[in-house]
């Protein structure tokens, strides 16, 4: 793993370590929550860079990399959104990978009936954001391999965060004009249902990379080329 560093939300940079093939991150107890609006877009960034790659398998029993201890499966809740990491009981850190890491923080969302139907307007299968298994648009609306229901990137999230970073004056240095991002948000990043991803500026790509890659996938690749400009 290598260590990487971005900006803490109340002033001291926040280390932590990330696996860009396993696209898994380890962080040190509280520290995923320490991270400034700017830090979570920067992550965004780089989730959507490293998350189209094929993951390899992961081992049966990971270890804390401080104490060697065995890592504990834990299951959550983020509001109606269920995500899993791997903690150390000795409460040395967790380890979660990059899609728990956006739900734990609230930005990857179940999708409704409402709009599967309109997702079927221009595409009739999905691969899983979790597994990567196909998805018949026609017949499920959740993963038969693994289960997990049909995920979408809340991409007013995002938005959210850019408008945090005017009010407050932040200008982080990875981002060289959060006005001008703002404005880019408000025209392509209106709500979260298909078809706006579909109509917006980045329309044709976002179609594409949810044919090949998955909803969640495609949500961030948009995030990405925006973020980019």
């Amino acid at each position: 793993m290598k260590q990487m560093t971005v900006d803490g939300h109340f002033g001291p940079e926040i280390s932590f370590y990330v696996c860009a093939p396993c696209q898994s991150f380890w962080f040190e107890i509280f520290k995923a929550l320490q991270l400034a609006p700017s830090a979570t877009l920067q992550l965004m960034k780089f989730i959507g860079e490293n998350s189209s790659q094929p993951r390899p398998t992961m081992a049966e029993i990971l270890r804390c990399p401080d104490c060697g201890s065995t890592l504990k499966l834990t299951h959550d809740w983020q509001r109606n959104t269920k995500f899993n990491y791997w903690r150390c009981e000795r409460e040395h850190g967790q380890f979660i990978s990059f899609l728990d890491f956006l739900r734990e923080k609230d930005f990857i969302h179940p999708i409704s009936r409402e709009q599967i139907a309109e997702l079927k307007k221009t595409m009739q299968t999905v691969n899983c954001s979790n597994c990567g298994a196909p998805i018949d648009l026609n017949k499920d609306s959740a993963c038969r391999s693994c289960d997990s229901p049909i995920c979408m990137l809340d991409m007013a999230q995002p938005q959210r965060l850019i408008e945090q970073l005017q009010h407050a004056g932040d200008k982080p240095k990875w981002m060289q004009d959060p006005t001008q991002a703002l404005n880019m948000s408000k025209v392509m990043l209106i709500s979260s249902s298909p078809s706006d991803y579909y109509h917006s500026g980045f329309g044709a790509e976002w179609h594409e990379d949810a044919s090949v890659h998955g909803l969640v996938e495609a949500g961030l690749k948009a995030v990405t080329r925006w973020l980019s400009k």
